[in-house]
């Protein structure tokens, strides 16, 4: 088959698409031929060696796809051949087919499109496991989404404004503002022209943020947690921004302050086998409201961009720049 292969760690500009083995299919595995499948800041981590996990080399990037399965293992449940599918993967999405245990394969509803499903697994299921499994935000309360223009940072704009609260979105530029107010936000601040904390507590009345949603890290974070009401809640979901912050342990103290972290891939792909069975029931749960929400109109993924599976290195060159708002695609078939 075909596939980006990082043989290597370094650059993902080192990465090109080549000829590779077809994967094996393991116990309780599913075999999909690939449709679609996206990019991430993250992937350039792993790429690189830099990750929390560092895949056996050589291999095949790419953690979420959406495809059509062509063959189970004996004993799979989760979907049967012909089913139209969204998979999470620990590795090897940028391919033209995937083995993947079905724990984490999710049978798709006739009435979505295969790249807003798309965009429903990590940035969706992301944003709705760090606001409502450990953010506990409540329908009234202030949340502070940075990167709101991204994939994750819009979905947790989204879903931020059908969980009832008053969003605020903060990014890098006003057109990024415009699409986060566009999708649901109820303000905007600019932190490029415009200093974050001031316009928090100006929006907030002077309390600050109930919850701040936070996938950059670096001296976003270190403002945002200074920009936090009494008892408020700081999550932390990636560092964007190439910084790992730390706390000053006081803050914490002064405010009663909780920062809570949140890995999704924890509930999908980093724990062993036993234990992604013990998430799947809350996690289809989770896809099934996602989905629904999709379908009428609540939710509303952003595709920015889509290229061809050759293009991956221009692909991932629009995540980094930080071109795109929304969603970068890879189109496989």
């Amino acid at each position: 088959m075909r596939a980006i292969v990082c043989h290597t760690y370094g650059p993902y500009s080192n990465l090109k698409l080549e000829a590779c083995p077809r994967p094996t299919l393991p116990a309780r595995g599913v075999r999909i031929a690939i449709d679609y499948a996206s990019v991430s800041f993250a992937t350039t981590l792993v790429v690189a060696g830099k990750y929390q996990r560092k895949p056996p080399l050589p291999f095949v990037p790419g953690t979420e796809v959406v495809g059509i399965v062509t063959e189970i293992a004996a004993g799979v449940t989760a979907c049967a051949v012909g089913d139209r599918v969204l998979a999470i993967l620990d590795w090897g999405g940028f391919a033209e087919e995937v083995c993947v245990t079905e724990h984490t394969v999710y049978r798709l509803p006739a009435l979505i499109d295969s790249t807003h499903a798309l965009h429903a697994g990590i940035s969706y299921g992301t944003a709705y496991g760090a606001l409502v499994w450990r953010g506990k935000l409540n329908a009234g309360e202030n949340l502070l989404v940075l990167g709101a223009a991204g994939g994750v940072g819009l979905a947790a704009v989204e879903l931020g404004h059908a969980l009832g609260a008053r969003v605020i979105a903060a990014a890098s530029h006003a057109d990024k503002c415009a699409l986060a107010r566009a999708h649901g936000a109820d303000d905007s601040i600019n932190y490029s022209t415009e200093d974050l904390r001031e316009r928090t507590k100006a929006l907030t009345q002077g309390r600050g943020a109930d919850v701040v949603f936070d996938p950059i890290g670096g001296d976003l974070f270190d403002t945002a947690l200074r920009a936090i009401a009494m008892e408020g809640r700081m999550l932390t979901i990636g560092y964007a921004s190439g910084r790992i912050p730390s706390i000053p342990a006081n803050i914490l103290l002064v405010k009663d302050l909780t920062v809570a972290g949140f890995n999704f891939g924890a509930y999908v792909g980093w724990s062993p086998v036993d234990e992604r069975a013990r998430f799947e029931p809350q996690m289809r749960a989770m896809y099934t409201k996602i989905f629904d929400w999709v379908i009428d109109g609540t939710l509303r993924p952003v595709v920015s961009d889509v290229l061809p599976l050759e293009h991956y290195v221009q692909a991932q060159d629009l995540v980094i720049s930080r071109q795109a708002a929304g969603k970068v695609l890879l189109k496989v078939r």
